[in-house]
């Protein structure tokens, strides 16, 4: 073949790979960080992409749920860079929610799809709610709230991260005005495309008003506190309650 023609295959394969590019580029939808937003997945629509802007060295956690007060979609998440890699994926972290925690290497922009369980062959479809938040690490001193809520329909996840810097215990404190609704308590380790892994569960913490457990940790490792609703919390009037966490 004579390097001409060589040279006119290599432009077209370069032209077509700027294009193909270019396509993903525009077929994403900015979501705004710290921002709850709402979307549907169907059998017609079964991902939706969205790009939000990073920078090195920011520790984001990106959380997908049914439509607080539905609970049809099954829903599940995949974080990418600028280059397609992935860096972090997600179906069903805590049922209903998915969760992907990463640190970004680099100031680009970043892919999030938001997706169903199976994907293109998954069958649950329903209206979500998503949100990419930059957040920071609790750490030794840090105290934080949670707002519970009998309202299914104002339900939304309450994840904190953790990420030691050294491997060794730390001392996890809550506290809540005991009453007919009452806090589930919950640390996992985080792990890429695989369920959890459960360091404590507490869920019966009816007429607990103040516990702290000692934990140790692998330093690195990201671990995620969820705070939620127990499961056995029912009221047919509206209350909500305020639980406080506290590191050392």
């Amino acid at each position: 073949m004579r390097k001409s023609a060589i040279i006119g295959l290599w432009v077209l394969a370069l032209v077509a790979a700027l294009g193909v590019s270019a396509v993903s580029a525009q077929d994403t939808t900015p979501i705004e960080l710290g921002s709850w937003v709402e979307g549907e997945l169907t059998n017609a629509t079964y991902e939706v992409k969205y790009s939000f802007e990073g920078k090195a060295g920011q520790i984001v956690l990106v959380e997908m749920l049914p439509k607080p007060g539905t609970y049809d979609l099954d829903p599940a998440l995949i974080l990418r860079d600028s280059d397609g890699d992935i860096l972090g994926q997600d179906d069903d972290f805590s049922y209903p929610v998915s969760a992907v925690v990463a640190e970004l290497a680099a100031d680009e922009t970043f892919i999030v799809l938001a997706t169903r369980s199976g994907g293109s062959t998954g069958s649950s479809e329903g209206e979500y709610w998503i949100r990419v938040n930059v957040v920071e690490p609790l750490t030794s001193g840090a105290k934080v709230e949670a707002t519970l809520t009998t309202n299914s329909e104002e339900e939304t996840p309450n994840l904190f991260v953790i990420r030691p810097e050294e491997s060794g215990e730390i001392k996890i404190g809550f506290s809540q005005e005991p009453s007919d609704l009452y806090a589930s308590v919950e640390l996992s380790q985080w792990v890429s495309d695989s369920y959890p892994t459960t360091v404590f569960s507490l869920d019966d913490t009816a007429k607990v008003s103040n516990a702290s457990l000692s934990v140790n940790l692998e330093a690195g490792q990201f671990y995620i506190l969820d705070i939620s609703r127990s499961f056995g919390a029912y009221s047919f009037d509206e209350i909500e309650l305020v639980v406080t966490i506290s590191i050392s």
